[in-house]
């Protein structure tokens, strides 16, 4: 390219400019779809015992079996296929989470109560 000097007016450099962009985001899109992990919620059993280890609550392929079981947490069945969704299993973590909050109003109810039997 060699060394020129252009002259146009604002309107025709914004609409080069716009041109130039419009081309580009489309190559830009499909590029970032290609090369971006895909973020899905469902997990299968060895997958969902991993996550919830690292939610703080040791798990195992046994204990979830037993679980799935007694239906007592939330999985969906494919077939012989059974999946977790994150979103739920963290829903399921929270409901059976016990805050310190709790634990105190309870105590004291129970000193109240047991002090009015007296």
């Amino acid at each position: 390219m060699e060394n020129s000097i252009i002259v146009t007016t604002p309107a025709q450099l914004q609409t080069i400019i716009n041109d130039a962009v419009a081309a580009i985001l489309p190559k830009l899109a499909d590029f970032r779809r290609k090369n971006e992990p895909v973020e899905t919620d469902g997990m299968n059993v060895e997958d969902a015992a991993r996550f919830m280890t690292e939610q703080g609550i040791p798990t195992t392929r046994a204990t979830l079996y037993g679980l799935i079981c007694k239906e007592a947490i939330p999985y969906k069945k494919f077939g012989r296929r059974v999946v977790f969704s994150k979103k739920e299993l963290l829903a399921w973590i929270e409901s059976r989470t016990e805050h310190r909050e709790d634990c105190r109003s309870a105590a004291a109810l129970r000193i109240a109560e047991s002090a009015n039997c007296k």
